[in-house]
């Protein structure tokens, strides 16, 4: 069965958020299930393809040329889209991003005619569902939603205008949403099925409270939604054999973390108390807020807190402030950093992660996997990964009060080495995960 996977993020060659976790992981565990994935990428400046050929497609009613490249990862074959708009600094963040995967979803519905599943992921290739239906290629459609505060969204007149999509599609195929065309919405209404990233996501997005205006959407096309909770690189997360670690652990000798946490805390010159480790996006979703309200309570039960991240600009500025006017109980590493952030998830004693909502997460598995209890709020893929008080500490609350309980838990607990050790040996691996996906793949021939 040919898998075709549309996305706009694939690790390693470009990775915004845990979407480039998933379209560079789950592809390679359904190739040793039997199928034959193909990933469709952009060509984004940096990426080291060897061009293959030219492909064309209509966009405001003129016939346009695009490069095509290709390359192999982890057995995996790569399709890459080379449109000229891609080649920029970043992958995303820009004033045209919604025109620019318009057009790449365009481009790429011209590549799809051989394929069996045409697997499309967030708003970027939403838009791909509603083409199968208009006759652009053949295939039955798989659409996952990773994040849904993110929808894709623009005007209605000149959407039209330049896209030359037939006017019917607005009403007659589900893309519009409060007198917008939502392109995540189209994605939902025409896909054969319908996931996201953990059960727990999946049933809070049909509530009014996490559904983001489009819960009464997903409530009607319920019949077709399931949740399929994200797996973990286990090769890549591995504290046995990590690169970017100086010592090795396994759950049967914990020992050399020991080493690892000496070695953090002498780098950011932090007093030897225990230490909660923060690896994250400074965005409100992740909740970065709370742990600063939090901060005077934290420092009161003697703990040092570490942080790497960027994002908002006045979080980075507040978390600056805290590391300057709180020196060896606080350190904050602005930005990301990738061997960093192996020693905070292997080093420290505890790690928050205080999501106001959290699709599926993949650093409270990373944590657990490096014998590092997480301390999470208990929302989506957060709740359906950690085991209060066996694998780690849940807290209801999205304020600092809630937060402080949580750590609380983390404290009081009578044996945390035990909680580390069972998280430890919780498998994260996307076997399981993948065998749902081929599953359900079969299940729509």
């Amino acid at each position: 069965m040919k898998i075709a996977f549309v996305a706009s993020e694939a690790f390693p060659f470009a990775k915004v958020g845990g979407l480039a976790d998933v379209v560079g992981s789950l592809p390679q565990a359904l190739k040793k299930l039997g199928l034959e994935p193909t990933i469709f990428l952009p060509w984004y400046s940096g990426i080291q393809g060897y061009y293959v050929g030219e492909s064309r497609f209509d966009f405001e009613g003129q016939s346009e040329q695009v490069g095509l490249g290709h390359l192999e990862h982890g057995g995996v074959r790569y399709v890459l889209v080379g449109l000229p708009d891609f080649s920029r600094e970043r992958p995303y963040g820009y004033d045209d991003d919604f025109r620019r995967f318009v057009r790449f979803s365009l481009a790429v519905a011209e590549l799809l005619r051989d394929f069996d599943i045409v697997h499309a992921h967030d708003w970027q290739a939403a838009l791909l569902p509603l083409l199968r239906n208009q006759g652009w290629f053949t295939g039955r459609t798989v659409y996952t939603i990773h994040n849904l505060a993110y929808q894709g969204t623009w005007g209605s007149q000149d959407f039209y205008a330049w896209s030359k999509l037939p006017g019917e599609t607005y009403y007659g195929a589900g893309l519009e949403h409060n007198g917008r065309v939502n392109l995540m919405k189209g994605g939902i209404v025409n896909s054969d099925a319908v996931t996201t990233v953990s059960p727990g996501y999946a049933e809070e997005i049909r509530s009014p409270y996490f559904g983001d205006g489009l819960d009464g959407v997903l409530r009607e096309q319920s019949y077709k939604l399931r949740g399929i909770l994200n797996g973990l690189d286990t090769d890549y997360w591995n504290p046995a054999d990590d690169r970017y670690l100086s010592q090795h652990f396994t759950v049967k000798d914990l020992r050399p973390k020991a080493k690892i946490r000496a070695a953090l805390l002498g780098e950011f010159g932090l007093e030897d108390n225990p230490t909660l480790g923060v690896v994250s996006r400074f965005a409100s979703q992740k909740g970065i807020d709370l742990i600063a309200d939090a901060l005077p309570g934290l420092l009161e039960r003697g703990l040092n807190l570490l942080v790497l991240g960027s994002g908002e600009a006045s979080l980075e500025r507040t978390f600056a402030w805290m590391a300057a006017h709180h020196a060896g109980r606080v350190a904050y590493a602005q930005g990301y950093n990738e061997a960093l952030a192996h020693r905070i998830y292997a080093g420290c004693d505890g790690f928050l992660m205080p999501s106001r909502f959290e699709p599926c997460g993949l650093a409270q598995m990373i944590s657990m996997r490096y014998g590092t209890p997480p301390i999470v709020r208990a929302v989506g893929g957060l709740k359906d990964t950690v085991r209060h008080g066996e694998t780690g500490f849940l807290f209801e609350y999205p304020d600092a009060t809630g937060l402080l309980w949580g750590v609380d838990e983390f404290l009081r607990h009578p044996n945390r080495l035990e909680v580390a050790r069972k998280g430890m040996k919780t498998d994260f691996s996307w076997e399981a995960p993948a065998q749902q996906y081929a599953d359900l793949y079969r299940s729509l021939r």
